[in-house]
């Protein structure tokens, strides 16, 4: 069947010859000249001048002598106006502006009384006096108003529309007259300006002038006036694309426009209109989700290529931009070349990335002294990122590694400037516009970084229209006179660049069509894919929350609702598939808080009213449920040679009651860290975590109780030191030691969560800790983060071993009655129970206790080597303030609290011993846990599968 575009070359071809070339032709879209030359080279078949090519919104300029400006521009013009009658950031008001823009846009295009629209609230009743001009359908704004109800009952938003309402008519005239000033003017306004010089008679074409309109639906007020005076003044030739089927049929919504464009402008000549009538294969497709959409995209046109080379007969509508990445990396390569229409989104780009680091950047920097320094989360992000890496890959892996290692939180700019870029991209920009001119130096710099060949064209290209966009918004804000704070111009800057599309390259005339629905205008297709066609997508209400116009002034002064939006995609949609011989609708069937998974409603209507079958499939993905088999390393030569640096005298490797306990609760845990010592991947965290917590708080202690150790009874000494500073002291000297790694660091450095870690310790010092050790000071402090070692001896299957167990214990007191007690600090949940000794190692994994199994090991080293017995006592600083509380392990098997290691000697050695022969026996392998609670925490249960 001859596609759209042929009939009406074929038609002006043959009423016109090669005088074609003097006339000038529009079409709704660009795309519409490639196919309509093309289409016309078949016929001619022979060279020939092009026609001449306008647009809608050229002849618009021509006729009103006014000139389209900057969007920018003109919503920074529009805030200078906003803002003489509401105060209101510019940054908040940028989206506002936007809508008003738009609605401005509106208004002008459909040649609305402004004046009336906005009339005030206060002037109901002079409308109600004198209706005499005022359609039924315009008598629905009293409705309107009406609904708001009396205006002291009002809610605050209410009352906020109200006041924006009441100004929009100012607003409105006010920033006409602004633009007018400088020459400049958004479209609607220009489009007003042309038609009211038309209707008024000011304007003629100079010389005559023939025009060809071909393949418009829905018209504007000042479109129409466009198009009567082409009629009338030019020669003019309409074609209208359309198909009887909806055409005729009054009760068909993609008729809508067509109807009345027919009876206004009637056709030059008639080109078929019956493609609906004609044989179809329509399938709807229901996939579980959007990537298998586009995987079953893949499957189709397997199945088209299968007949032969695909070509531009075959198009893939996308109707959500944001399936176009996935759906191009689903691309089968059988298909051949794909010409891809709608533009990459400049947002997935790693152009767009860097700025985003960049501005994160600055936004978090701060001053300190005469330096400043950077959150450590966006500098490594910026060492990461392949413009900053491939200035010195070497070096900036290098700094990476030494911020993670010394766990810097700020970073300082002149710590970082190792060379020219780093230099420059890691300096201070203060205000708007040294933002502006940093953003602009760096991404100059970055471009001149040499890179593969395959990536510099790219790399270029992006960054080039990034740096033309910082430009332009610069002179925006500079024309306007406006003074953004920081924030707000890099606010400003995302949500510019963030709707900016980077067209593709290829050749529009061969291969599979890539597009999207606004570009399949007046374009026919033999087989045609549409993906996402869920009815709240397609056609979807994307007018619903766009405009400040209620729904009821919209519909009264006929401007564009909701049926509108729905009757030009209706057209759009049938016009689609009406010269097409196969059709497949895509949707996702699953239902979300984005989506209710329904098929469009003209997938229904196809099914109902069409007349032709509709096969329905349902696309799903295979999940094997297969059970993941048990993790072991068997204990070869090679893992025992790592293991007997734990036994060998020669060897200056220990092993920790930590390490220890990873073994009793998981021995493939035990391998991964302690034999193959694979790195868990340290980070620094966003904020204070719980092992970082940790530090911060037995820091501290040991600051605040070093002055008293060797001190008998320190009661008196710990509580005059409570109602001193020296507890805030201590823990602000241990945050700048170890988490901000400045020790003249202050509380006014503190960012986050830190200012609440700060006052959570100190009162967990002076609230718990300190005084529980005042209320019972029985003891004296012999050791602060002592180390403890002891030989431990056990038999296994090649003969006897000793274990080199070593560790730091937190506290050692020596007690009045002269035994020790090891105190372990911890800052989680309570955890003192335990179900006997024996549930400790071969328990279930909740009953294996870290804490109770470690602090016995602690008090066994020192009842060992220093022939004394010791109490365990873990403080848990969260309970300390408890007047019940009590640090003393609790056996409920014995039913006894607070019993000495002595107690538990023989029975936790001998648990101790097998443990340990385990471990060193060569038949058993590192086993994965039974209980997955155990893997919650894990650094390796993504290894295991369990994460």
């Amino acid at each position: 069947m001859e596609s759209f575009l042929g009939e009406v070359a074929a038609d002006l071809y043959a009423r016109y010859g090669e005088e074609l070339s003097r006339r000038a032709v529009l079409f709704p879209s660009r795309r519409a000249r490639l196919f309509f030359t093309d289409a016309l080279a078949r016929i001619a078949r022979r060279p020939m001048w092009q026609p001449s090519w306008t647009t809608i919104d050229e002849l618009m300029s021509e006729i009103s002598g006014l000139r389209t400006g900057d969007r920018l521009r003109l919503i920074t013009e529009l805030y200078g106006i906003y803002s003489e009658y509401h105060a209101e950031p510019f940054d908040k008001f940028y989206f506002w502006g936007d809508m008003l823009l738009s609605d401005f846009d509106t208004i002008d295009k459909y040649r609305i009384d402004a004046a009336m629209l906005f009339r005030n609230i206060e002037e109901i009743r002079e409308i109600e006096a004198d209706i005499s001009y005022l359609t039924p359908a315009q008598l629905r704004i009293v409705a309107f108003w009406s609904s708001l109800g009396a205006e002291a009952d009002l809610s605050e938003e209410k009352r906020r529309f109200l006041a924006i309402w009441r100004t929009l008519g100012p607003v409105y005239r006010r920033f006409r007259e602004r633009l007018s000033e400088l020459g400049i003017a958004y479209g609607g306004m220009v489009q007003r300006a042309a038609a009211d010089r038309l209707r008024s008679g000011e304007f003629a074409f100079a010389t005559p002038r023939r025009f060809v309109v071909a393949g418009f639906n829905a018209l504007s007020e000042c479109e129409k006036e466009l198009f009567r005076f082409l009629s009338s003044a030019a020669e003019t030739d309409f074609y209208w694309d359309y198909d009887s089927y909806y055409k005729d049929d009054p009760e068909q919504e993609a008729g809508m426009f067509v109807r009345e464009n027919v009876v206004r402008f009637p056709p030059r000549a008639e080109l078929s209109h019956d493609g609906m009538s004609r044989p179809k294969e329509l399938t709807s497709v229901a996939a579980v989700s959007n990537a298998v959409q586009c995987k079953y995209v893949a499957t189709i046109l397997r199945g088209l290529a299968a007949g032969g080379r695909l070509g531009k007969e075959t198009a893939v509508v996308l109707t959500d931009e944001n399936l176009l990445l996935p759906l191009l990396c689903a691309m089968p390569p059988e298909v051949g070349p794909v010409n891809v229409t709608m533009g990459y989104p400049l947002r997935a780009s790693l152009a767009y990335t860097f700025v985003e680091r960049l501005v994160e950047l600055q936004a978090r920097r701060r001053t300190k002294g005469a330096d400043c320094t950077f959150y450590h989360a966006d500098v490594t992000g910026l060492l990461a990122h392949p413009y900053v890496a491939g200035c010195d890959a070497e070096l900036t892996r290098r700094l990476q590694e030494e911020i993670m290692r010394e766990r810097r939180i700020s970073v300082e700019a002149s710590w970082l400037g190792r060379n020219d870029l780093l230099r420059l991209v890691f300096s201070p920009a203060a205000g708007w516009r040294a933002l502006s001119a940093w953003l602009s130096e760096v991404v100059a710099a970055v471009v001149r970084i040499p890179c593969p060949d395959d990536d510099a064209r790219r790399r270029t290209e992006f960054l080039a229209v990034i740096a033309g966009e910082i430009a332009r918004l610069g002179n925006s804000l500079d024309e306007c006179g406006i003074e953004p704070a920081p924030e707000v111009y890099a606010s400003l800057l995302r949500r510019h660049l963030q709707t900016l599309r980077i067209p593709y390259e290829g050749e529009p005339l061969e291969g599979v069509q890539v597009m999207g629905i606004l570009e399949t205008r007046n374009l026919d297709f033999e087989n045609v894919v549409i993906l996402s066609m869920n009815d709240d997508n397609f056609p979807g209400n994307r007018m619903a929350q766009a405009s400040f116009i209620p729904y009821n002034l919209r519909a009264a002064y006929s401007l564009p609702t909701p049926e509108h939006h729905e009757g030009v995609y209706a057209y759009y949609f049938y016009r689609l598939v009406q010269r097409a011989r196969r059709v497949w609708m895509l949707y996702c069937a699953h239902a979300d808080d984005k989506s209710t998974g329904e098929p469009s409603r003209y997938i229904y209507q196809l099914g109902y009213e069409s007349g032709f079958p509709l096969r329905r499939i349902e696309v799903g993905v295979d999940v094997n449920l297969a059970e993941t088999a048990p993790i072991e390393v068997r204990k070869d030569d090679g893992v025992m040679r790592r293991l007997e640096r734990f036994t060998d005298p020669g060897s200056k490797a220990t092993l920790s009651p930590t390490a220890f306990f990873r073994y009793v609760a998981c021995p493939l845990r035990f391998y991964f860290h302690s034999v193959a010592r694979l790195d868990a991947g340290d980070e620094i965290s966003e904020e204070v975590d719980a092992p970082m917590f940790g530090t911060i708080l037995h820091a501290a202690v040991q600051r605040l109780y070093a002055p008293i150790e060797g001190e008998a009874h320190p009661g008196g000494t710990l509580r005059a030191l409570i109602r001193t500073g020296e507890v805030a002291a201590a823990v602000e000297a241990a945050i700048g030691e170890h988490y901000l790694k400045d020790p003249k660091a202050t509380a006014a450095d503190y960012t986050g969560n830190l200012v609440l870690v700060k006052d959570i310790v100190v009162r967990y010092l002076r609230g718990g800790v300190m005084p529980y050790d005042a209320a019972h000071d029985g003891f004296r402090v012999e050791g602060l983060e002592r180390r403890v070692d002891y030989g431990f001896d056990f038999a296994t299957a090649g003969g006897p071993r000793r274990m080199k167990f070593s560790g730091i214990a937190d506290r050692i007191d020596r007690l009045d009655d002269g035994s020790l007690r090891v105190v372990d600090y911890k800052t989680g949940s309570p955890h003192l129970e335990f179900a006997g000794i024996g549930s400790l190692f071969r328990g279930e994994g909740r009953q294996r206790l870290s804490n109770i199994v470690q602090t016995l090991l602690y008090a066994m080293m020192l009842y060992r080597s220093e022939g004394s017995d010791a109490t365990p006592a873990l403080y848990y600083v969260r309970a300390m303030n408890r007047p019940d509380y009590s640090p003393l392990l609790d056996d409920r098997e014995l039913s006894l609290r607070g019993a000495r290691y002595s107690l538990y000697a023989e029975r936790f050695e001998e648990l101790v011993r097998e443990t340990l022969a385990e471990m060193y026996d060569p038949a058993v392998p590192f086993r994965q846990c039974v209980d997955a609670d155990t893997c919650r925490y894990c650094d390796f249960n993504v290894i295991c599968k369990r994460g």
